[in-house]
């Protein structure tokens, strides 16, 4: 049985024990479901509300449906020219999401999701997500580790690579779990131009995804361990920064990974997704949320008191950028 097979197998098993437990199917199965489910959100959270943040923050929420059923509907009628819009749309609601709520860090914690932004060939986010501007991150969890290592090779920041470097290699002499493990080893690997090990790390990260929690929703968890697009997405990110080293990396081999999909993106000149589904007049909101710029991440010190100062996501000025925006667009 193929991924798709198994991932329409699984979905459908999750809504038949949705409809057993609380009489509807969630995720829905068919366009109609998925329409009623959208509009009931948006008849009982959104039509009335008038605090403009809070109805950004609904109407990103009631989007994040078509994060699997988007999925299920592509793989009944499969076209690569589609995954990569889905991915787009997809990977640009939990972008959002992740960034318009509070969570006592910097900007580095969407970067598993930036990930799946790159295998659309979505790499502008990287402007807005990791701009240039900001100083390198002083955390110590592999994601901030990470990004470092990321904005050193976008922005080829040399004065900052020995200090990134520093940081990476003393988190890899720590005892860590592999996925964290083979993502700073990937882009060390990009950064010293080795071939050999962005390869390994690559399937070495493949073989961890399956062993990763992705989330706390069950459903989550099952339907996004037969597809690591993350995973492309890195592949497909040394592309951006390294031609002449990307050329040399080997896809990896696990049925995880869409060597296919590769193949695809090369012989259309590596597209960038396009929004896939429009949401109805009521909702436009959502796709001016998706069509204009997308505002830029800043930080801030919460608490200027503290000698120790830490920096955070400024949420409150994202979402007000956000909203500005995206009534341009209406």
């Amino acid at each position: 049985m193929s991924n798709a097979e198994k991932f329409l197998e699984t979905y459908k098993e999750l809504a038949d024990e949705s409809f057993k437990k609380f009489g509807y199917y969630y995720p829905p199965k068919t366009w109609k479901e998925f329409d009623a489910h959208n509009y009931n959100f948006y008849k009982n959270f959104l039509k009335d509300k008038e605090d403009e943040i809070k109805r950004t923050k609904g109407f990103i929420r009631l989007a994040k449906t078509i994060n699997d059923f988007g999925f299920y509907n592509l793989y009944q009628n499969f076209d690569f020219k589609n995954l990569n819009d889905v991915l787009f749309q997809t990977s640009r609601q939990k972008l959002l999401n992740r960034s318009i709520l509070a969570s006592g860090t910097d900007h580095c914690n969407v970067l598993f999701d930036a990930f799946s932004s790159f295998s659309c060939n979505d790499f502008s986010i990287i402007d807005y997500f990791f701009p240039k501007d900001l100083p390198q991150s002083k955390g110590k969890f592999y994601t901030e580790v990470s990004v470092n290592l990321l904005k050193v090779l976008y922005y080829e920041q040399k004065q900052f690579q020995d200090e990134a470097l520093e940081k990476a290699n003393k988190f890899l002499s720590k005892k860590n779990i592999g996925w964290e493990k083979y993502t700073i080893q990937y882009f060390k690997a990009l950064i010293n131009n080795d071939a050999k090990d962005a390869s390994n790390s690559l399937q070495g990260l493949c073989t961890s995804y399956q062993k990763m929690e992705h989330s706390v929703n069950k459903l989550n968890n099952k339907l996004e361990k037969y597809f690591a697009y993350e995973i492309n997405g890195m592949y497909r990110f040394a592309m951006i920064v390294n031609q002449e080293l990307f050329e040399e990396i080997k896809q990896p081999n696990h049925h995880c990974f869409s060597n296919k999909f590769e193949q695809w993106q090369k012989e259309n000149n590596f597209p960038k997704g396009k929004v896939f589904y429009k949401y109805p007049k009521e909702m436009e909101f959502i796709n001016a949320i998706y069509e204009t710029e997308l505002p830029t991440v800043e930080l801030y010190n919460p608490y200027p008191e503290r000698k120790k100062i830490k920096l955070f996501r400024n949420v409150e000025k994202f979402i007000e950028d956000l909203i500005e925006n995206a009534n341009k667009k209406i």
